[in-house]
């Protein structure tokens, strides 16, 4: 037999009329200190699940206000975890066991209406349903629409499930229709799937009522997702959407449609939008593609693609978007880029653009602000990131809206677009074929004539948690002071110091070569780089030449170890502080690549360990052992010349439907 306080009521009374407010503990939202232990475990005992437990044991029910009380405290858990640079990656296996188990326990005692009941401007509907995961559920939310492509014809449906998949039917018309892409999201916190979120593409019509069952009852379909759990109410009840809701709710553009206030940032929009249709900008502009790294830099993703289109299709009506100031500008200028930096110009330009193709994420909506422009954001966005997706960073890029997400690795792939991942994407917009700089770096590796590189190429990557305002504010020599003795610090300059590294280098005949992070550069001299290494900066370096000639690269984690498995060369993974780096230290969190199980070369903790790798593969001739061989292909199996041409050939497809549509 159960123990009684395992199997406490669902809901518990709503009433407040048995006991006063003075004789419960009173809680209300805290400030909670995220980067301390106790957070996730004591202060969870202490601060509600005793006085919870003290409180139903005297009087057998919690209030109603002090349920949602609670339950306000406990969201904001889930909304700290949901940040893209969330200070709760602290929390261990271990951890988040325990915080489980007293979730659990305290989610007893607050009602699914007490839940419900959190007002939805200020809790996401997904963090009521992380809540709501502790009851135990069977059940599925309402289906709600969130997105329509006027180009392809498709409209997203979501809901959420607890348990067992629900079995499911798409109408229209009464007529059934079958998703054209769709996927189970896991739904992650606190390294746990609680939950999971059903997406699914549906092709539609220009009319007609959409209806859906599930488990071979009728739901209510909404363009909004307040409900929290679907019931099954009577028949004529309405549950139904019609088409012509979606279309009015989502033109063509970006986001959805809604009332704006008569101001500045509005009429600035309406006059911007005017100027963008006339004659002069239309002529210059129209179906424009445009291409952007970084305001700041080149050298990326965009600029290699942007010069095989000019190449072969001259048709395309090409711009790459860059600051004056940036140190690539007289380079791309010289070679006949068409260059716009911010102003009136790329303003115009964007506004009449029909694709933006970035190797960053942050320029989905090209500059504006989607709430006033989002009707006049006519293009397609395609994402060609700047690196791999090995670590988890669904947090970062899964509130973003690409059209099209292109991959380079197979199991970055699947990592992305399968069941039970955490990312928003399926195989409608995500594509796997390789990067655009990689087709230089096949023709850069095919001119080099079977030249042995002799570079040994250094690669830190930096951590986010070393300098802060306070450390900001000191003067450059107690910068230097606090810095030296900082871990990463002292184990990069004892690596770098080490006499043995010198006398590899030498006996072997190796360049070594220390590409400094750009957040670092200010801070080279804490390294301690001696004299006989060659310094690097993304400002005087072009990356893919330098990864070319490299024989093999140290690093601790950064992705560019992947185009060196593109090459077949070694990767010596320096990783000291291991066990802090996904613990807080960086606030990246795990993804599919384990460096131990799938990493292109040994690991090592110690700079002594890190050496002794480097002096094995020197003196066995530069053999790559046959295990890390096998990654490297497995990883980047297709080194073909040909991504710029699958990559265009994507993105035009799209544009075919634009002009159909």
């Amino acid at each position: 037999m159960k123990n009684s306080t395992d199997i406490l009521p669902e809901t518990t009374n709503v009433s407040d009329s048995k006991i006063s407010l003075e004789q419960v503990p009173q809680w209300g939202e805290r400030a909670f200190e995220w980067r301390d232990k106790s957070t996730y475990g004591q202060i969870l005992i202490e601060n509600y699940l005793t006085p919870l437990e003290s409180t139903f044991g005297a009087h057998g029910d919690v209030p109603f206000a002090h349920q949602k009380r609670v339950a306000i405290d406990l969201q904001s858990y889930f909304a700290t975890d949901w940040l893209e640079r969330a200070p709760t990656v602290i929390v261990d296996p271990a951890m988040a066991d325990r915080f489980h188990v007293l979730l659990g326990r305290i989610m007893r005692f607050i009602s699914r209406e007490a839940i419900a009941s959190l007002e939805p401007c200020a809790v996401p509907v997904e963090i009521k349903h992380a809540l709501l995961s502790y009851k135990g559920l069977e059940a599925y939310s309402p289906v709600f629409v969130d997105a329509y492509d006027h180009d392809q014809g498709l409209i997203r449906v979501n809901y959420y499930i607890h348990g067992t998949r629900a079995r499911e039917e798409f109408f229209i018309d009464g007529y059934e229709i079958q998703p054209v892409f769709g996927k189970y999201r896991a739904c992650n916190f606190f390294r746990r799937t609680l939950f999971r979120q059903r997406i699914a593409w549906l092709p539609v019509g220009r009319s007609g009522i959409l209806s859906v069952r599930l488990n071979g009852h009728r739901v209510q379909v909404s363009l909004d997702s307040a409900g929290l759990v679907a019931g099954n109410p009577s028949d004529d009840q309405p549950r139904d959407l019609p088409l012509d809701d979606v279309f009015y709710a989502y033109p063509r553009g970006r986001g959805r449609r809604e009332q704006l206030p008569w101001n500045v940032a509005r009429f600035k929009a309406g006059f911007l939008g005017l100027l963008a249709a006339m004659p002069f900008a239309r002529r210059r502009f129209n179906k424009a593609w445009v291409f952007i790294d970084r305001d700041v830099d080149a050298d990326d993703n965009a600029e290699h693609l942007y010069r095989w289109v000019c190449k072969n299709h001259p048709e395309i009506n090409a711009w790459f978007l860059l600051n004056r100031n940036s140190a690539d500008w007289d380079r791309l200028a010289a070679e006949g880029f068409r260059l716009v930096p911010v102003g009136w110009k790329r303003k115009l330009l964007i506004l009449n653009s029909q694709h933006i193709i970035s190797s960053h994420s942050e320029f989905e909506f090209g500059g504006f602000d989607p709430k006033y422009y989002g009707r006049q954001m006519g293009w397609r966005f395609s994402f060609v990131p700047h690196g791999i997706s090995k670590d988890d960073v669904s947090h970062w890029l899964g509130r973003r809206s690409f059209d099209l997400f292109f991959t380079t690795s197979p199991a970055e792939y699947r990592s992305i677009v399968d069941d039970d991942t955490p990312y928003r994407y399926t195989s409608r917009e995500v594509k796997l074929t390789g990067f655009p700089r990689h087709d230089e770096l096949a023709r850069l590796r095919s001119a080099s004539n079977g030249k042995i590189p002799n570079v040994i190429l250094i690669m830190p990557t930096w951590r986010a948690n070393l300098v802060d305002q306070r450390f900001l504010s000191l003067s450059e020599t107690q910068q230097a002071e606090l810095l030296r003795e900082i871990k990463y610090f002292r184990c990069w300059r004892e690596f770098l110091q080490s006499p043995c590294l010198r006398v590899l280098a030498q006996r072997f005949d190796k360049k070594l070569v220390f590409m400094a992070h750009p957040n670092s550069i200010d801070y080279l001299d804490v390294f301690g780089i001696p004299e006989y290494m060659q310094i690097s900066t993304k400002a005087d370096t072009k990356m893919l030449p330098l990864i070319n000639d490299s024989l093999a690269l140290v690093t601790d984690y950064t992705s560019v170890a992947f185009e060196m498995a593109n090459l077949r060369r070694m990767v010596f993974y320096y990783q000291f502080d291991k066990d802090e780096f996904y613990r807080g230290e960086h606030n990246w969190r795990e993804g599919y690549f384990d460096y131990v199980r799938d990493g292109f070369g040994p690991v090592a903790e110690t700079s002594e360990g890190l050496i002794a790798n480097i002096g094995e593969f020197l003196q066995s001739n530069n053999r790559i052992d046959e295990l890390y061989l096998r990654r490297m292909i497995e990883a980047m199996p297709d080194r073909r010349s040909e991504v710029c041409c699958k990559i265009f050939d994507t993105i035009f497809a799209t544009t075919r439907c634009q002009e159909n549509s």
